[in-house]
């Protein structure tokens, strides 16, 4: 070796040195603390240092904590939107405009099981007027919800349903993703310290029989 050449002392690397995540692994750690700490108790120095990213690599990408959160939405529920449109759009001979509707409801209560942190940030902007709420509901409520609408008014005008204002079932879906948003709670009425696969598809199908065909024997 050169005497010339410094010799590197063992330890470990500064956070400039560190393994550089991916954009799909960043996103998904950040939508996790952005879900557990709110946007405003979010900085990127915070996100640096608990990812151990540097900081000038969130400016690579992201100008701002807004860009960032933004992509962290348009990644989780740009994911869950597809799933609805699609299952939305699922009507031909063997499945009818009432059976897309149900298969819709399920996608959207299951994928809270699946990406829980994008329904915390949902419940979280959800309960003050803001331009993230404006963001959220305009990108990904707002043309799902009056597709939805449509189609109730199909299966209702086919006497399949009577009528139900359309903020009621809004609500009455959200209600059902609860276990996730509500955890801890869960955990106190049930005594259960875990969701089981097949205690999740049963929340999900109790509550699509329970909106559907009622409580009545």
């Amino acid at each position: 070796m050169n005497a010339a050449t410094p010799t590197r002392k063992r330890g470990r690397p500064r956070n400039d040195e560190a393994a550089t995540p991916s954009i799909d692994c960043l996103l998904t750690a950040s939508a996790d603390i952005f879900a557990r700490d709110g946007y405003d108790g979010v900085s990127l120095r915070k996100l640096q240092s608990e990812l151990k990213v540097s900081y000038t690599f969130f400016h690579h990408y992201f100008d701002s904590k807004e860009a960032l959160w933004k992509a962290v939405v348009d990644k989780l529920a740009g994911r869950t939107t597809s799933k609805v449109l699609e299952a939305l759009n699922h009507i031909d001979e063997d499945h009818s405009a009432l059976d897309a509707l149900k298969s819709a409801i399920g996608v959207y209560i299951r994928s809270a099981f699946e990406y829980p942190a994008i329904y915390h940030i949902y419940q979280q902007e959800s309960q003050r007027q803001g331009p993230r709420l404006d963001y959220i509901y305009q990108c990904y409520f707002e043309a799902p919800w009056a597709y939805i609408r449509e189609l109730v008014d199909k299966v209702i005008l086919d006497g399949k349903l009577k009528p139900l204002p359309i903020e009621t079932l809004f609500f009455f879906v959200q209600s059902a993703t609860a276990p996730v948003v509500q955890y801890p709670f869960y955990q106190k009425l049930t005594g259960s310290p875990a969701l089981s696969a097949e205690q999740i598809e049963n929340h999900i199908q109790q509550s699509i029989d329970l909106l559907f065909n009622g409580w009545h024997q």
